[in-house]
């Protein structure tokens, strides 16, 4: 039989070598998790630049779109005005076109 102290000795080993284990293990997942959140705080710091890209991207598209349909608009106004200075110049043609007939006969 093994002497009560002996036996009470190595479970007391037996603890302090668990708990210099754990207490090592307890180390590493401390400077693991110091570099997850690291990690953690770089990934959260591009998606806010991310979404403020994207939002000033929207914004840019939204503006180029504007400018876009204003554009459309001004075209369309001005082939509404070159059809009018057509026709204006049109009834100006068929005009003078009457006229010279008239000069002929006078000559």
């Amino acid at each position: 039989m093994e002497n009560p102290v002996m036996n009470l000795q190595q479970r007391l080993q037996k603890l302090l070598d668990q708990y210099a284990a754990d207490k090592i293990e307890i180390e590493e997942l401390k400077k693991e998790n110091t570099e997850l959140k690291n990690a953690n705080m770089q990934l959260m710091t591009q998606l806010e630049e991310y979404g403020k890209l994207r939002l000033q991207d929207d914004e840019n598209y939204k503006a180029v779109i504007a400018e876009r349909d204003e554009l459309k608009k001004q075209h369309q106004e001005l082939e509404q005005m070159l059809m009018g200075i057509e026709s204006i110049a049109d009834d100006a043609i068929g005009k003078i076109d009457d006229l010279f007939p008239m000069l002929e006969e006078n000559d």
